[in-house]
């Protein structure tokens, strides 16, 4: 079924190709994107909600990347997890901080798109998390927090956007050599397991777009 899929010839460099159309893809249609590039943000209560909603995300990001932590006993990945954990953590709490305490926002199509990418650090395989860490989660966020910061920096409101949009490419690359020299059917299964990461991501990001436009239209 996955070779009628994604035919005979899957390959890592067919991931990254593919990483590079659904990259393509997230910045020129994501709501998210459309969001953090309108004239929304001049508004200090769709800043406020946006942060709320990407509270959300990051606390769930944060556990995901210890997570992987907590159940990798795998010399060859091992490196890439410990390293990326570091530069990672505590970000969410910085961001917590930045807003001030409030509540997050509280969705359940947020929460369950959010918490999905932590459920699967128990099940996927390492060269599967590899492609949702990296490959989706750091991909999107590099070109997300990008613009973002351009937006966002001027109000000096939180450093959450500054600091992501420094260290995401790194982190986008990382582990990305321990994909190679795989068989055909586990490339073809690597793609199938991209294009869930993908679809999930995109889903929680057009999620925090439409908890961020509600709350603007309902304090207009």
């Amino acid at each position: 079924m996955l070779q009628k899929i994604f035919g005979d010839k899957a390959s890592l460099q067919k991931l990254l190709d593919k990483n590079q159309e659904y990259c393509d893809a997230y910045r020129a249609n994501s709501p998210l994107m459309k969001l953090i590039t309108s004239d929304a943000m001049a508004d200090k209560t769709g800043r406020a909600a946006l942060l709320d909603a990407i509270q959300v995300f990051s606390n769930y990001f944060q556990k995901t990347v210890m997570l992987r932590s907590v159940f990798c006993d795998n010399h060859r990945f091992m490196p890439v997890v410990e390293d990326h954990l570091k530069e990672e953590f505590g970000h969410n709490t910085d961001l917590h901080r930045d807003r001030e305490f409030r509540e997050p926002a509280w969705d359940p199509i947020l929460e369950a798109t959010s918490a999905w990418f932590a459920w699967n650090m128990l099940v996927m395989d390492n060269d599967e998390k590899v492609i949702s860490i990296h490959m989706v989660l750091e991909s999107s966020a590099n070109i997300f927090f990008t613009e973002a910061n351009k937006v966002m920096k001027k109000y000096g409101e939180t450093d959450y956007f500054s600091i992501h949009s420094e260290l995401d490419g790194d982190h986008e690359q990382m582990g990305i050599n321990l994909l190679q020299n795989l068989s055909p059917e586990r490339y073809e299964r690597l793609l199938q397991v991209q294009s869930r990461c993908w679809d999930m991501l995109n889903a929680a990001c057009a999620q925090i777009a439409i908890l961020t436009e509600k709350n603007l239209a309902e304090t207009a």
